[in-house]
């Protein structure tokens, strides 16, 4: 197990946390910043959580705007934290509509040598996403939106295969009215990676803390050792109304704990 967290979880905070989520203003503004000084400032909150990686939501690291030096400045950054580029993540266009801003994703997950892109995808061109995937060497972990089950999570990667699989939002699935722990037993293997988000209820969209809310942490902990994933848990905790630093390193510690005590 080694824990991550998604930077998308600060999407509100270059805005001042105004209490209400504006993801295309935030989007803008946060590609508008400094690289190197918002990844810095992001780096020096969560050194408290002791992560072993970050995920790197797409606009911290805009494609226009990452030069190779500049991917090279940021591993080196996560290098000397002991730390590594666990995944990028975002919705990845589809490639038969838009092939070069597709291209490009797989482009910079390169570049921070991230083995994966978790996010969501267009189900029309999953046959060329395999494609990219297998000339990048990159996986692509399909991230749940709007899904209410296992079933409807597979339909929309018709299935998966070797180089498309799964990232379990648990928030996603919980405010949706789903159950996570279920969605794991389903779907086993095909499990990449995991997004841990909690919610405070059916619908809601700002997270909580992990184990504060609606999600059994406990028991999607216990169902991801039976399957036998000892892959990324990778915190995901957006708000919109204050900083949620605080959040992320008390679930760091949550899933340590259950981690270690789960058989």
């Amino acid at each position: 197990m080694k824990l991550s967290c998604v930077t998308a979880s600060y999407v509100m905070d270059l805005l001042g946390y105004p209490g209400h989520f504006d993801w295309s203003t935030a989007s803008e503004a946060i590609i508008r910043a400094p690289i190197l000084e918002t990844i810095d400032d992001l780096l020096r909150r969560l050194a408290p959580a002791k992560l072993d990686g970050v995920e790197f939501w797409y606009p911290h690291v805009w494609p226009s705007k990452v030069t190779p030096s500049l991917a090279s400045a940021i591993r080196r950054r996560l290098r000397e934290r002991g730390m590594v580029c666990s995944a990028c993540a975002g919705a990845v266009s589809n490639p038969l509509e838009d092939p070069d801003g597709c291209e490009e994703l797989f482009q910079i997950a390169r570049l921070l040598k991230a083995e994966r892109i978790a996010g969501h995808v267009s189900k029309g061109g999953l046959a060329e996403l395999t494609r990219l995937c297998a000339d990048y060497g990159i996986s692509l972990a399909y991230e749940n939106g709007g899904e209410r089950s296992a079933a409807e999570i597979l339909a929309a990667i018709a299935g998966g295969n070797e180089w498309i699989k799964v990232n379990l939002d648990t928030g996603n699935l919980a405010a949706q009215g789903g159950d996570p722990v279920q969605a794991i037993r389903e779907l086993g293997p095909l499990i990449q990676y995991i997004h841990f988000k909690d919610v405070p209820a059916v619908g809601a969209h700002e997270c909580v803390a992990l184990g504060e809310g609606i999600v059994d942490v406990r028991g999607v902990i216990r169902e991801l050792k039976r399957i036998g994933y000892g892959g990324w848990l990778s915190i995901e905790i957006e708000t919109y109304s204050h900083d949620p630093t605080m959040e992320i390193i008390a679930s760091a510690e949550t899933l340590r704990k259950l981690w270690s005590e789960s058989t």
